[in-house]
């Protein structure tokens, strides 16, 4: 269930915060952190990707969430809510929070 904050913005589950960002995490650490991710090597063998490919994932990541918190951003302010806290959730866990503001465009 969604909870809508004072500040206007609706915060996605819990869990979605848990899943997203710390897959964000873990492959920031794989990617970024050769002794990290060497030691996952030795547990995963040939199952992991190659440290390049991580790194390049990372990157597109960052690019897909840099884009849709722009895009929730626009959103936000064509619809007179706070576009900075919409751009700044959106930016942190992705999706569901451009999800959860359609829904609140649609209802509001």
């Amino acid at each position: 269930m969604e909870r809508v904050r004072r500040s206007g913005v609706v915060r996605p589950p819990w869990p979605w915060f848990v899943l997203l960002d710390g897959g964000i995490v873990v492959l920031t650490g794989l990617a970024l952190h050769e002794p990290a991710y060497d030691t996952a090597r030795r547990v995963a063998g040939d199952r992991l990707p190659p440290r390049q490919a991580l790194q390049v994932l990372l990157a597109g990541a960052a690019v897909v969430h840099a884009g849709e918190a722009l895009v929730a951003g626009r959103m936000a302010r064509r619809r007179g809510l706070p576009a900075r806290g919409w751009l700044l959730q959106t930016l942190v866990v992705g999706f569901p929070s451009l999800r959860a503001l359609r829904r609140t465009s649609r209802a509001g």
